[in-house]
């Protein structure tokens, strides 16, 4: 049985919402002002997941989207959509955020928008059935594979991988046997990380396969197991980023911004927005991407330990105590007011759920100023709510188009306490 629905807009996820009857429709590829006809599937939260059927009066900002794998691989949501429409959409999901939580926001800085190919990593899914290998993506709201031979938003490098990934690991992975493969484009070319579903262990002849591919595609590193224990195989160059002569050695499967560009325009927001600090924490720090390499003296605060080993070693080759790394937990064991008062200015840039822990002791502390990247505008209105209230102003925000046709949006904002100088340049000019 099938229904006719008008769709009214784009909900959170990417879906087209609509009403028919009191109740609510989630249709995906689907567009606002579209009349379409779909197929009720299950229920999600308040609504009705649908399968759609056909789109009978399409939308004019409708494009063809370029990717053939678009509408099964469920890596990509929005490919149908003109790309100005759906960037002004970015922008309206953090802009609505916002305005729930009764934030007093500025006009935003003009967004960063994503570029096709420019991804630099993937977590591709590897799955052997019968003699076949599929690598690639899953499937939408599946865990089934589909093999991906093309892909609009990775780089080049990462598309060339999968054909000799899939054929080293036919002989390896036992029948109906999985794996992740976390790849890093990096300074010094690919760092490959395969993390088997069910761990075993390596034959000798395994071993020799997976080095020689390694050498044939010309990684620079492949490495074994979980990430926390993960076994470099063969590293034939050290995988690392480098910023401003300071090299950051990746450990494998190390979580990079998802683009260089983004990376460079979070960077170049913090270099100016902190104007003239001179003692800066790095909150949520990973392996300091957003920080090191400037004048600043930093303290970077992380729970990973893998990234946090990276860390100290670059601080050990630059000496001068520029670099200080400590190993804390900021959801169970959050900086103290006082702890943040020596602090000239902290950037922060926790993952999805927030720092709300966190976010009540920057509210409690006298940080002249604070910037805040965020990967959720849900949470990160939260968090700025909780600043605001506590006498901090948003200042400046930069929304960020990291994941390319999805319905993910990032940001990175700065709240004041106090008037912002700047070395270089007018304030805020993050570009």
């Amino acid at each position: 049985m099938t229904v006719t629905l008008n769709i009214l807009e784009i909900g959170a996820r990417g879906d087209g919402l609509a009403e028919e009857d009191g109740q609510r429709y989630f249709v995906p590829f689907t567009l606002p002002g579209e009349i379409v006809e779909a197929t009720p599937r299950d229920r999600r939260g308040e609504g009705i997941v649908t399968d759609l059927v056909e789109v009978l009066a399409p939308s004019r900002h409708r494009e063809p989207a370029p990717c053939k794998h678009f509408g099964t691989c469920g890596g990509c949501a929005l490919q149908h959509w003109r790309r100005d429409i759906y960037a002004g959409w970015k922008n309206e999901l953090i802009a609505r955020a916002l305005e729930q939580r009764g934030v007093a926001a500025p006009a935003f800085e003009p967004a960063l928008a994503g570029l096709p190919n420019e991804r630099r990593r993937a977590d591709f899914v590897v799955r052997r059935q019968g003699r076949r290998v599929v690598a690639g993506f899953h499937e939408r709201a599946s865990q089934q594979v589909i093999g991906v031979d093309e892909c609009f938003v990775v780089t080049p490098r990462l598309v060339a991988l999968l054909p000799p990934l899939r054929s080293v690991l036919a002989g390896i992975l036992p029948e109906g046997g999985s794996a992740d493969a976390i790849a890093n484009d990096t300074d010094a070319g690919l760092d490959v990380l395969v993390r088997p579903h069910k761990r075993f262990a390596l034959s000798l002849d395994a071993n020799q396969k997976l080095v020689a591919f390694a050498e044939s595609a010309d990684l620079a590193r492949l490495s074994w197991g979980d990430r926390a224990i993960a076994e470099p195989l063969v590293t034939r160059r050290q995988p690392c980023l480098t910023f401003e002569g300071t090299a950051l050695e990746l450990p494998p499967g190390a979580f990079l911004q998802a683009t260089r560009r983004a990376e460079q325009a979070m960077r170049d927001a913090v270099a100016s927005w902190i104007g003239d600090a001179r003692r800066v924490a790095d909150l949520f720090a990973g392996m300091g991407t957003l920080t090191v390499g400037r004048p600043w003296r930093v303290t970077l605060y992380e729970s990973d330990k893998p990234s946090m080993a990276a860390v100290e070693a670059a601080g050990r080759r630059l000496g001068s105590g520029k670099l200080t790394a400590v190993h804390r937990d900021l959801f169970r064991n959050p900086l103290m007011a006082p702890e943040l008062d020596v602090f000239d200015a902290v950037v922060l840039d926790p993952p999805r759920a927030g720092a709300v822990a966190q976010t009540v002791e920057l509210a409690r502390s006298k940080v002249p100023r604070i910037v805040y990247g965020a990967c959720d505008p849900g949470s990160f209105a939260r968090d700025a709510r909780t600043l605001q209230d506590g006498g901090y102003r948003l200042e400046k925000l930069l929304p960020i188009d990291q994941f390319l046709w999805s319905s993910h949006v990032e940001l990175i904002a700065l709240f004041t306490r106090a008037p912002l100088r700047s070395r270089k340049g007018k304030p805020g000019d993050a570009r």
